[in-house]
């Protein structure tokens, strides 16, 4: 896909640091819209040798089952060309609903912040942040 067609379809895949990927996911997710999302990111993945890509599912309102699974799918797409996924964003309210439907997420990296997510991504890419320290 090129960028024209990124932008048609409403999947924007950022460079946040060299070797990892931001995509930020808004709205409800189908079938359809997963598929936009996973053919823009593994295309991005490729492009631009990236290791890790951030999938924040913040604003994502609900996440049942069919959700999860469509996650889970673009987690195995992303590991097959070379790359981690993190999914960021997972509030208490959509990890409850994940268990209560026994959705298995065991193999999949999750965090509630997206600073933290990207801390793991530093880790996963050999890069370190230091806190400056102030006088």
């Amino acid at each position: 896909m090129t960028k024209d067609t990124q932008r048609r379809t409403g999947t924007p895949v950022n460079i946040l640091w060299d070797g990892i990927l931001l995509l930020p996911v808004f709205g409800t997710i189908d079938s359809k819209r997963v598929q936009e999302i996973m053919e823009v990111m593994l295309e991005k993945i490729i492009d631009t040798n990236s290791k890790v890509i951030i999938l924040d599912i913040l604003s994502v309102p609900v996440v049942d089952s069919a959700v999860a699974n469509h996650l889970i799918k673009i987690c195995k797409a992303t590991k097959l060309v070379g790359a981690d996924t993190i999914i960021s964003g997972m509030s208490a309210e959509i990890a409850m609903t994940l268990v209560n439907l026994g959705v298995d997420l065991a193999n999949t990296i999750t965090t509630a912040k997206l600073s933290d997510a990207l801390g793991l991504a530093f880790d996963k890419t050999g890069y370190t942040v230091q806190k400056e320290s102030r006088p």
